[in-house]
């Protein structure tokens, strides 16, 4: 998908060096992106490319839904991967009749989870500075 050396090395070093709340940011934006293209090939008929691209979220998806912790996420982590299953099979739907509503649909969908998961990290870091500057937090004493 990325043509240019300079921007794949980039893409290479992000990928690296990001921790798991940034890779999952990167996969819904880049699922989104994919999605995309892939209504563009479709209006394009550009069948092989658009399934490419489809096929490509539809991977995507599927990482995301097998890197559930489902012991730890309860309620959140059982609707997500409902919510994954639901995408896939939608998406598998719109490669085969080559339906651009149903990309729009799952493009939908995942821009709400990537705004979502952007405001849930910011929130988290929020959390972290909040309680490390709480003057009344009982603090550990190295001293004793």
């Amino acid at each position: 998908m990325y043509q240019n050396n300079g921007v794949n090395t980039y893409l290479d070093n992000v990928v690296k060096t990001a921790g798991p709340a940034k890779l999952v940011e990167l996969l819904y934006a880049n699922a989104v992106e994919r999605l995309t293209k892939s209504v563009k090939m479709i209006e394009e008929k550009n069948y092989p490319e658009a399934n490419k691209q489809i096929t490509r979220v539809e991977d995507i998806i599927n990482e995301l839904n097998i890197s559930l912790n489902m012991e730890v996420g309860g309620t959140i982590s059982e609707n997500l991967r409902s919510l994954y299953n639901y995408m896939y099979r939608r998406l598998v739907d719109a490669n085969i009749k080559k339906d651009t509503e149903i990309l729009e649909e799952v493009k939908g969908l995942i821009s709400d989870l990537l705004e979502t998961w952007k405001e849930a990290m910011k929130n988290s870091v929020g959390t972290v500075k909040q309680l490390s500057n709480d003057v009344n937090r009982a603090k550990f004493d190295i001293e004793t």
